[in-house]
């Protein structure tokens, strides 16, 4: 039997920050991580082997970042456990005094008819799969995508640009539903059926048809749509197979029941990212917000605090910084929608502006960026942001999240000292994070 002082099991990206973030605090411990993976995948760059990525092999997590840490990588599967002795399916055990639970997450399957016929696949994150997928989709013409959020979308991106007939249903009123205001969505299904998508919202599903192999899907209307292959990208759920056989406390929905600094109800267990329960740091209730971004930042604080309380948790629950680029625009989002200010009640005003990211805006590489931010009215602080563009996007979504951690005021964000430059930012006076907060204090200014 080998023993450690920490054992990870999941080699995900939270599961590979806790423990490099271990290795760092506690360099005289023994740290083990077990993976049923021979191979992980970089979970962020599955949608993109449908084109952009000649090979699976070309979006592989790397090992090296662990072995420079010494940590023992062990591929097996851990099948249940007596007291601090884990059980393998290779009928090792392996000893710990701290377990960090890192499993991730698994597809969610919505009951539809015909949903187990071949040629209906999922964004799974396994190698093999994801062969066989690539596979299939080579040879695949007319493809069906059932749900319009960030995967989804990114992998009809990528299959419009390897020429294939892509429609995409999404059951809500518009794509990216549960992420970005309608505006958003409704800009981006134009820019994809500019691409040559359909793009189907306010529908659903009712049936998958064919025998054996797929032939298409009727939708509740009783329309057919024809197709050789079906993308379900329907969500994922947290992976609780493990949770469920250690007996630690759980929601099935939401994952693992964690404090503030992930600790199970099991002493000496520690759960993060996808498998860890989390909650939205505006309403305290649980949310299904899934990102590599979080699991990392869990991960660290786990790894820092496995033993006792060396990092005091300084970040809230869950904001939900989000950036994708589809069909040639990249979209963002961090904090709070127009949305969701409404359905909390909050009262809120809205400043918008639209302006160039560079200056002046005829400059090669220039894009149109639209901006929409959300402060409270009585607080003036920022809630949250949504934009839309150019690759300025993701570091201007970036931004938006310190500022509203920090709570930023709408008159600390107008006197804000930048640093702008012709061929890098904006122009200093159209700088769409001051100037949409402008347009706020304006509306302000006319409120009774």
């Amino acid at each position: 039997m080998k023993s450690f002082n920490i054992v990870i099991v999941g080699g995900g990206p939270a599961g590979v920050t806790a423990a490099i973030s271990a290795r760092n605090t506690y360099p005289e411990k023994s740290i083990a991580l077990i993976r049923k993976e021979q191979v992980p995948m970089i979970p962020c760059g599955i949608p993109y082997i449908l084109h952009s990525l000649e090979s699976i092999d070309q979006n592989i997590l790397p090992d090296a970042p662990l072995h420079n840490k010494n940590v023992e990588i062990i591929i097996d599967e851990v099948i249940g456990r007596n007291d601090h002795v884990l059980e393998l399916a290779s009928g090792e055990k392996i000893q710990y005094e701290k377990l960090v639970l890192a499993t991730g997450s698994r597809v969610f399957i919505p009951p539809i008819e015909g949903i187990d016929l071949d040629g209906v696949f999922y964004v799974k994150k396994e190698k093999t799969y994801l062969e066989t997928f690539k596979e299939n989709a080579l040879k695949a013409q007319k493809i069906v995508i059932i749900g319009g959020g960030f995967i989804g979308l990114e992998a009809a991106d990528e299959l419009l640009k390897a020429g294939k007939q892509v429609t995409i249903i999404e059951k809500l009123d518009h794509l990216l539903p549960l992420a970005m205001d309608a505006e958003f969505g409704d800009f981006l299904a134009e820019k994809l059926h500019e691409k040559g998508a359909r793009v189907l919202t306010g529908v659903t599903v009712k049936k998958i048809y064919g025998s054996p192999k797929v032939q298409g899907v009727v939708l509740e209307d009783g329309t057919k749509i024809e197709a050789d292959m079906v993308i379900v990208s329907a969500g994922y759920r947290p992976n609780l197979a493990l949770a469920k056989k250690l007996g630690l406390d759980y929601d099935e929905r939401y994952g693992i029941l964690v404090d503030e600094y992930l600790r199970t109800s099991e002493k000496d267990i520690f759960a993060v990212g996808d498998c860890a329960a989390k909650r939205n740091c505006y309403t305290g209730e649980f949310t299904k917000i899934m990102l590599a971004s979080t699991a990392m930042a869990e991960g660290r604080l786990a790894g820092s605090n496995l033993y006792d309380i060396k990092v005091i948790r300084k970040f809230m629950g869950i904001l939900g910084s989000f950036s994708t680029k589809i069909a040639d625009v990249a979209l963002g989002v961090s904090g709070m929608t127009e949305r969701d200010a409404k359905a909390l009640g909050v009262d809120y005003v809205v400043g918008t502006t639209e302006t160039f990211d560079r200056h002046p805006g005829k400059l090669p590489g220039a894009s149109k960026i639209y901006l929409k931010l959300i402060f409270a009215r009585y607080s003036h602080t920022l809630l949250g942001g949504e934009v839309r563009g150019g690759d300025s996007v993701g570091e201007i979504v970036n931004i938006l999240s310190v500022m509203i951690q920090k709570q930023m005021t709408d008159m600390e964000i107008d006197t804000l000292q930048i640093g702008t430059h012709p061929l890098l930012t904006a122009s200093p006076i159209a700088y769409p994070i001051i100037n949409a907060t402008a347009d706020a204090i304006v509306k302000w200014l006319h409120l009774k």
